[in-house]
């Protein structure tokens, strides 16, 4: 089924194109013209944590990935650029998630010291 779902990509792809230039690529063209229309896989990252949840009437999603860097530094470098770490958005997400944190940590402290007094 995967392998179906792969070549649905490089399908809608030749789609587009008239018949006599599909029928002008080689074997090399076409091995060409699917690595670059085949979809990315996160699939095979060692961590893939994936969470969605309903929040003020929509539903949002968090995803972790982790594993080996196989990205270019020059990739990296652009990627930076172009997602930076510090927007209002993850300041905000990230507070939010301390605070939930601190406020979990305080109220098992007070939950465990008054199990104490007893």
């Amino acid at each position: 089924m995967a392998n179906t779902e792969e070549n649905a990509s490089l399908d809608a792809l030749l789609a587009n194109l008239p018949d006599n230039v599909i029928e002008s690529f080689t074997a090399d063209q076409r091995a060409a013209l699917w690595n670059a229309a085949k979809p990315i896989s996160w699939r095979k990252h060692p961590i893939n944590i994936r969470i969605t949840f309903p929040f003020f009437g929509g539903r949002h999603f968090v995803t972790i990935v982790g594993g080996f860097e196989r990205r270019s530094i020059d990739r990296i470098s652009r990627d930076r650029h172009m997602h930076p770490l510090r927007t209002a958005g993850n300041v905000l997400f990230m507070l939010g998630v301390g605070g939930a944190f601190y406020l979990a940590a305080v109220i098992g402290i007070f939950m465990f010291s008054n199990l104490i007094e007893f």
